[in-house]
């Protein structure tokens, strides 16, 4: 029996991933609500950061809780990656997604948990190795999402994260 390295292991777990959003046909709430989940997996989970790229627009709009504004698909991916970068272990759990179609576009929202370990310098400050309690860290999103040049991609996005989690997860021992 041949012997898989996990580093082959989670390679084919990516590709699998990528390969059911390449079969997909986006036609209506069902396959759009999939179509997001299965990217937010792959960005996240695989941490195959680039897909940002693939579903934001290039001048899309993502608001967070604490009022920051990323401005343009750069600037997500810049903030997904250093959110990945302090938590390199980091999990996402779908918990319930749907989509409503409104006019041209759909409406997309999302409710997941995060885990994962602090373990790494960030901006977030030294590692602690502290984890994001799953039952704590729960993340909403709602997202606008628009057909441009026949890809379906997020325009407008209102996304807010558990801080108070990360923050504890991030919070240096006591001295």
């Amino acid at each position: 029996m041949e012997t898989m390295y996990k580093a082959d292991r989670l390679y084919n777990e990516m590709m699998e991933v990528d390969r059911k959003i390449k079969a997909l046909e986006v036609k209506d709430e069902q396959s759009i609500t999939e179509y997001f989940r299965l990217y937010k997996e792959l960005i996240y989970n695989h941490k195959w950061i680039g897909s940002v790229y693939d579903i934001y627009a290039d001048d899309a709009k993502l608001y967070r809780e604490n009022g920051d504004l990323y401005d343009g698909a750069h600037a997500i991916m810049q903030e997904a990656l250093k959110f990945t970068a302090a938590f390199p272990d980091l999990k996402i759990h779908m918990r319930d997604c749907f989509a409503v179609k409104k006019g041209d576009e759909y409406k997309v929202w999302q409710y997941y948990t995060m885990e994962g370990s602090n373990r790494n310098q960030s901006i977030y400050g030294p590692a602690t190795m502290r984890e994001l309690n799953p039952n704590e860290c729960i993340t909403m999103s709602m997202a606008t999402v628009r057909n441009i040049n026949g890809k379906w991609r997020i325009v407008r996005e209102f996304t807010m994260y558990s801080m108070e989690c990360i923050k504890a997860a991030c919070k240096p021992a006591e001295q």
